[in-house]
């Protein structure tokens, strides 16, 4: 008999291997994306690593990459990610950069599926990803936010453990050393404090309740990790840079738009918005349905987790992922509570062609749904840069154009990261790095009013034009029409990426009289 159960266990670690190996190509499937480095941050980062490096400190404090506002004051909130991919973009260039953010992300998925099962059943943590990994992997291109993932899912699994007793309290001190670390890494660092707080926020009343005390060494953990969010550049201003960010912000970012915005927009189709409202109703329905069997069983920082990140998904798009990572353990549990309430056994191994259909017939509308988002294209899918998107940048260069380069807000971290020092952009994809009437006043009308581009044009002297051709802003797609048929401006370089315009002078004649595009190629929509 004993020989029997240990052939049946090796035959369970052996499926439950391959359901992870498929959970990763599955995973894969959503979120391996080739980096298109022409209308990414990632190029930027780079180049704070290696400022970073080089003792050029100036990238900690003002707008340094930029002609416009180089003195400009604001804080460089994710300033160690460069510090932390520079050395691993030496090593490999950007393949070794992608590899390493891959990695970190399966590491925080592990977490959270590893968490799930602990707290349900393996079988449901399976479903359960199989049906968030699209919201999961939304967030494809390597950001700082990463990070925060990581260190989130730190957070919940050490103060889980801790809540449950199933590790030493000493553990709870590796908290502050990541929130020392997490400041200097990316803006959500309160994130830490907001996941203590609501287990902290848990034993309040429990003691209240209890009329026992029991949140002591929380509250410890709490004042210590507090304390580390002053060790960043910026000291007491950096630690509450959260609370400040969004008061300089001149420009409408995207993905920082809340869902209710993207739905009055016609011209913005992304199956996510769909996914989430779906999962969101079934995350509420699994409290609903556990509360209605078992209230007591529910954790309730389970209840403050889901009802913060919910909050937080909805009020911008960006934050899709980390809602899908939450909801994994969450809603886990959840279903424990109602199955184990009903009866039903998930591991009856009679359950086990059930199981496997249920999931196939999930996995397959799911990728139907998703069929044409999903980065499967030859070009697309994989680790690396997209062929070609270092063209236009390498065409600037080999030629000896000049500026002053008048950008678009999506191309600025590119250009930072091919022509820094040499020259400096106009502007770039950081709102808080520059006055919010320079969006307002300067740079959105410029590209929407021909006079007022010719104010522009004049006060900086401009030399080249390079423009991302994905900015779908209405005054950028303005802009570019406007300055096709302008006859003081010749296109002379256009991919899918990007175009590059020459002012028509004596200085980029040699460079115009070879490369110019004669008009007739474009079309307008």
């Amino acid at each position: 008999m004993a020989i029997k159960d240990k052939i049946k266990a090796k035959k369970i670690n052996y499926l439950k291997l391959f359901a992870l190996l498929a959970l990763i190509v599955w995973f894969s499937l959503f979120f391996l994306q080739k980096i298109d480095l022409v209308n990414a941050d990632l190029g930027r980062f780079i180049k704070n690593g290696e400022d970073i490096f080089r003792g050029n400190l100036g990238v900690l404090k003002t707008n340094f990459y930029s002609f416009t506002y180089p003195d400009y004051p604001f804080i460089n909130h994710h300033w160690a990610t460069g510090a932390v991919l520079y050395p691993i973009w030496k090593i490999g260039g950007f393949f070794s950069v992608h590899l390493f953010a891959v990695i970190l992300i399966l590491a925080t998925f592990f977490i959270f599926f590893k968490m799930a099962e602990d707290m349900s059943d393996f079988r449901v943590a399976f479903l359960l990803s199989i049906i968030l990994v699209p919201l999961m992997a939304c967030r494809r291109e390597v950001r700082p936010e990463m990070f925060s993932y990581f260190f989130s899912a730190i957070f919940f699994f050490i103060l889980w453990k801790n809540r449950n007793g199933s590790i030493s309290p000493r553990w709870l001190f590796l908290l502050p050393l990541l929130e020392f670390f997490w400041v200097n890494l990316h803006i959500y660092f309160f994130l830490g404090i907001a996941i203590l707080g609501a287990f902290i926020l848990e034993d309040i009343i429990l003691s209240l309740i209890k009329r026992k005390w029991q949140a002591n060494k929380l509250l410890f953990i709490l004042v210590l990790s507090l304390a580390a969010t002053l060790f960043n550049p910026s000291g007491l201003s950096g630690a509450l840079y959260p609370l400040n960010i969004y008061k300089n912000y001149g420009y409408r970012v995207f993905d920082e738009q809340s869902l209710f915005f993207f739905e009055k927009v016609k011209f913005v189709k992304d199956p996510n918005f769909f996914t989430f409202k779906v999962i969101f109703l079934l995350l509420l329905l699994s409290f609903v349905a556990a509360f209605s069997k078992k209230k007591r069983e529910i954790p309730l920082v389970n209840v403050f987790l889901a009802a913060g990140f919910s909050f937080m998904a909805f009020y911008a798009v960006r934050n899709f992922a980390i809602f899908g990572f939450f909801t994994l353990p969450i809603m886990a549990n959840n279903i424990k509570v109602i199955t184990s309430e009903k009866g039903i056994d998930l591991a009856d191994p009679q359950n086990k062609i059930a199981f496997l259909w249920i999931c196939s017939i999930f996995a397959f509308f799911i990728f139907a749904f998703y069929s044409s988002r999903l980065p499967i294209s030859r070009h697309r899918f994989g680790i690396g840069l997209m062929p070609g998107t270092n063209r236009s940048a390498e065409f600037f260069k080999k030629q000896g154009i000049r500026g002053p380069i008048f950008n678009d807000y999506d191309i600025g971290g590119y250009l930072i990261y091919h022509l820094s020092p040499k020259e400096g952009v106009f502007v770039d994809n950081r709102p808080e790095a520059y006055p919010a009437s320079f969006f307002q006043k300067v740079y959105i009308p410029m590209e929407k009013k021909d006079n007022l581009w010719r104010e522009e044009e004049k006060k900086y002297g401009f030399e080249a034009i390079f423009f991302s051709r994905s900015d779908i802003t209405p005054w950028g797609q303005k802009f570019l029409i406007n300055r096709i048929k302008d006859r003081d401006w010749s296109p002379v370089f256009v991919d899918r990426f990007a175009i590059i315009f020459l002012k028509n002078n004596a200085l980029n004649k040699n460079i115009i009289d070879k490369y110019s595009i004669p008009r007739s190629y474009f079309r307008f929509k």
